[in-house]
């Protein structure tokens, strides 16, 4: 039983009555969004390419041996590398991707300008 004890002795009280919100920055959205998200690492054939080193690796990297392993993994690098100038084509046209989920961040940007936030800038708030 000392061990709770222990434990609870470093431990904060309950907070009683109701939680006063302190807005320190105005709860509004910014009519563009910044690029820093689209940086992901680009990956693809992932699987292809692991069973091609292991067939070379197995093989003392003689090429002529995993012929198959290699075709298949620059076929899937090929459709890879063309499905993304087709994305980037719909991007630069200004049309969403289609069956896309997740929008670029100049995708959102064009969405946010088409329908502005109409608030105080953000500068003038804060020095109230």
């Amino acid at each position: 039983m000392k061990l709770g004890l222990d434990l609870l002795k470093n431990a904060r009280a309950p907070q009683t009555g109701p939680f006063k919100f302190v807005e320190y920055l105005p709860l509004q959205l910014r009519n563009s969004v910044s690029a820093k998200s689209d940086k992901g690492a680009d990956i693809s054939c992932i699987q292809d390419m692991a069973v091609m080193f292991a067939c070379m690796k197995n093989n003392d990297f003689n090429e002529s041996l995993c012929s198959k392993e290699i075709q298949t993994f620059q076929k899937c690098y090929s459709n890879h590398m063309k499905l993304k100038k087709e994305y980037k084509d719909h991007e630069q046209a200004g049309k969403d991707a289609p069956g896309s989920k997740n929008l670029t961040h100049r995708q959102l940007t064009r969405l946010l300008q088409k329908y502005p936030q109409f608030n105080e800038p953000r500068h003038k708030v804060l020095l109230k």
